[in-house]
């Protein structure tokens, strides 16, 4: 797959989907897209416009929406901080595995392993 901004990808939603959340290991899960801009990778965003579904990870419906601590009731860099977890580092390693859902899985439940922020 290539990686261009604002790209869908449907089978890699649903590969996306299929896979544990990082921070609970619940399944399935969600597609959740990663919304801010990193200078590192390179990914920008624009107000209003939704990232390209190369920019997605597992995240179970708690963990992404319903709870207080969700991702999208924090705000989300301080989020993925709280759980040590990377998540353009851990949407770039899915996307590139994408659809072998054990490598995915594997890579879903090491997520904290990809973050500089860890102990």
């Amino acid at each position: 797959m290539g990686i261009g901004h604002g790209d869908r990808y449907d089978e890699h939603l649903r590969f996306i989907r299929q896979l544990p959340c990082p921070i609970c290991g619940t399944q399935p899960c969600e597609a959740a897209h990663v919304r801010f801009s990193d200078a590192a990778t390179g990914k920008v965003s624009a107000v209003g416009v939704k990232p390209g579904d190369e920019f997605t990870v597992p995240l179970c419906s708690n963990h992404h929406r319903l709870d207080n601590d969700a991702q999208h009731r924090r705000g989300e860099r301080e989020f993925w901080f709280h759980h040590r977890i990377n998540p353009l580092a851990l949407a770039r390693r899915l996307f590139e595995v994408s659809p072998d859902t054990a490598r995915g899985e594997l890579i879903a439940r090491q997520a904290r392993r990809l973050c500089p922020w860890r102990d």
